[in-house]
């Protein structure tokens, strides 16, 4: 296995619906060889507490997602199980998403992550199969999209 590759991301401002959308993709992902290997797809939600024009978070509501963002994502990274793909911010949630190796194990480290008594904002996750990557593909055609205009 010749491991992770060094993310490296693009940010685009676009739409979902009528609704602005701010999505982040790690490019990577796109020339990643070892697909076969992180055959889940993880989708962590996040409702945000605070929200200006759009369903959009505020600023400080931005810092407290992002400070929820680093609690969870290097518990479910751990030993690679997990591999970041993107972050969509839209309609007052936060959404990330990840390639997962071993889904037993990210669920256990997800059920112990989600049971802290007073989380810092409500949350929550689904996780399926997707071994041909198909739910990962809204997010790297964005980036597919944006090298072709160039």
């Amino acid at each position: 296995m010749k491991g992770i590759p060094d993310p490296y991301y693009s940010l685009f401002e676009t739409a979902i619906g009528s609704d602005p959308a701010i999505v982040v993709v790690n490019c990577a992902l796109l020339q990643f060889t070892e697909r076969d290997d992180y055959p889940w797809h993880l989708r962590v939600g996040v409702h945000c507490a605070v929200q200006g024009e759009n369903g959009m978070p505020t600023a400080e509501e931005v810092d407290s997602l992002i400070q929820l963002e680093k609690w969870i994502e290097p518990a479910i990274q751990a030993d690679d199980n997990a591999i970041f793909l993107a972050r969509i911010t839209a309609r007052g949630e936060r959404v990330l998403l990840y390639r997962v190796r071993n889904a037993e194990r990210a669920h256990e480290t997800l059920q112990a992550l989600i049971s802290v008594s007073e989380p810092l904002r409500e949350w929550e996750y689904q996780m399926e199969h997707d071994g041909d990557w198909l739910l990962a593909q809204p997010e790297l055609e964005l980036v597919i999209q944006a090298s072709t205009s160039d």
